[in-house]
């Protein structure tokens, strides 16, 4: 019991320094902001993280590790596809930017995440920046996953996976950044539905029904 106690008390402290990184960045923010923000001593701060940067590796490897649980939950799908023939282009961009929606949620899962990952944490320090790109490497490992998944089906023509699982991702990111910039509230139906009609109008097959007129 007292394992799950700590356990709660650890993420509890992670969510209140997103909110507080998010909100004064990371350089302003200290640990006393942290523990009012959580309502606890310093002292029990440190008895889980030795600073505020091994605060915020902690919330960046959480965020990794979430990406690497969807990877895994979907590798594991047995994934089947209708004949191309038989869909319209709507209905395959739909589905695509079903599947972007879902991977970004899973990454941003709320705007102060999406704060520190691309604002706050980037050239930090050589640690924070591995971090930071074993996210980027497994989010583009998943969307090129499935766009030769997609290849494979007949949905998409050939084309080099990788690169356009790069700007795929790269692309979001820039968006989502521009958002931030202008204080824009991120709209992540709207990220995914335009990043997928950008690159699938593109590269889908001509062997998909047109749609209906």
């Amino acid at each position: 019991m007292s394992y799950m106690r700590s356990e709660e008390r650890a993420r509890q402290i992670l969510a209140c320094a997103k909110r507080v990184f998010a909100e004064r960045g990371f350089h302003a923010a200290n640990v006393s902001h942290i523990c009012e923000a959580a309502g606890i001593g310093r002292g029990t701060l440190y008895q889980y993280f030795a600073n505020k940067q091994a605060v915020l590796t902690a919330i960046l490897r959480d965020t990794l590790d979430r990406v690497k649980a969807l990877m895994e939950r979907q590798s594991a799908l047995n994934v089947t596809f209708a004949p191309p023939e038989k869909l319209t282009r709507a209905v395959a961009i739909e589905y695509s930017a079903r599947q972007l929606r879902e991977l970004l949620e899973v990454v941003f899962e709320d705007n102060d995440t999406l704060r520190i990952l691309l604002r706050e944490a980037v050239g930090l320090d050589v640690d924070v920046e591995k971090i930071l790109g074993e996210i980027d490497a497994t989010l583009v490992a998943i969307v090129e996953r499935d766009i030769i998944r997609a290849q494979a089906a007949g949905y998409l023509r050939a084309l080099d996976a990788h690169a356009v699982a790069i700007m795929m991702v790269g692309g979001v990111e820039k968006l989502a950044l521009a958002a931030l910039r202008g204080d824009v509230p991120v709209d992540l139906d709207k990220l995914a539905r335009e990043a997928t009609r950008l690159h699938a109008i593109g590269t889908l097959s001509d062997r998909l029904k047109p749609d209906p007129t």
